[in-house]
């Protein structure tokens, strides 16, 4: 498998996602740790109706031109709040219209990523803990 710089694949997959087709690839690093390790494969298909809600995994671009892959943490009428499972504090509010696709997910997967979320700043504990087994 080829691995390319970040924008220009992720550019491509933007394009493919928007003509409808579904692509899969392997993630890197932490920022969706404890749902989604570094090497994992993903899924990403084009957005649905319904796929904008608070839980869902979305590859968006941000307003400084990187793209992320997180999870939906607030939707507003024009802009959408990104927060990495990883990273209690970090967030990126990003427009509506540059959310490029949608991670397939299990209905547990949405469930546990609810109670994940809800532990807000507590997140911290075991994520240190988390980071040092998988060192």
């Amino acid at each position: 498998m080829k691995t390319l710089p970040n924008r220009p694949a992720f550019r491509m997959i933007r394009q493919l996602l928007a003509e409808g087709h579904e692509v899969s690839i392997r993630i890197e690093g932490q920022s969706m740790l404890p749902f989604f390790r570094s090497g994992e494969r993903i899924r990403l298909r084009p957005l649905r109706n319904g796929d904008l809600r608070c839980g869902h995994v979305v590859l968006a671009e941000t307003d400084s031109g990187q793209f992320v892959i997180h999870r939906i943490a607030q939707v507003g009428s024009t802009r959408i709040l990104l927060r990495g499972d990883g990273n209690p504090f970090g967030r990126e509010s990003v427009p509506r219209e540059r959310i490029c696709g949608t991670v397939e997910c299990t209905p547990l997967h949405l469930l546990l990523a609810r109670i994940w979320m809800l532990l807000g700043p507590l997140r911290c504990y075991p994520l240190r803990l988390l980071r040092r087994i998988l060192r």
